[in-house]
């Protein structure tokens, strides 16, 4: 995974209980490739196939990163 600073505006959408990635470990990925965090709660691995299902928020954070 790169970990150098992203050329565009960018959201990272975390969990706080993602057994694919520790909390710490999406935070120093956000630091390091210029993103903002948000963090979501503990809400499991966020993804189609883990049950996320559609989700609204996904529309807001996009604008933010785009404006």
């Amino acid at each position: 995974m790169p970990h150098t600073r992203l050329p565009f505006p960018s959201i990272v959408a975390a969990s706080s209980d993602d057994p694919l990635a520790s909390a710490e470990r999406v935070a120093e990925s956000a630091r390091s490739w210029g993103s903002r965090l948000v963090e979501l709660g503990p809400i499991g691995h966020l993804n189609p196939a883990a049950g996320s299902g559609p989700w609204p928020r996904a529309q807001s954070l996009l604008r933010a990163a785009a404006g």
